[in-house]
């Protein structure tokens, strides 16, 4: 059974900077979901953008990123 929280390693494709965004599966309330993909604004130049979240998943007891975003 997944984990209810899941991580991704996101990268803005405006300002470059790379990001983890924690997210729930089925639900949102900080982005508009797209199929597989998300839009929501870049927690560091505020811009918004399309990321693609299910694909880009890590391991969040492994990785870890200096900024992260979403539920914890």
């Amino acid at each position: 059974m997944p984990k209810a929280v899941q991580t991704s390693h996101l990268k803005c494709r405006k300002c470059g900077v790379e990001f983890d965004y924690r997210w729930v599966l089925g639900g949102s309330l900080t982005a508009i979901r797209l199929w597989n993909s998300r839009y929501f604004r870049c927690p560091s130049c505020k811009k918004s953008s399309i990321f693609n979240v299910p694909d880009t998943r890590v391991d969040s007891t492994i990785h870890h990123c200096e900024l992260t975003v979403g539920p914890g």
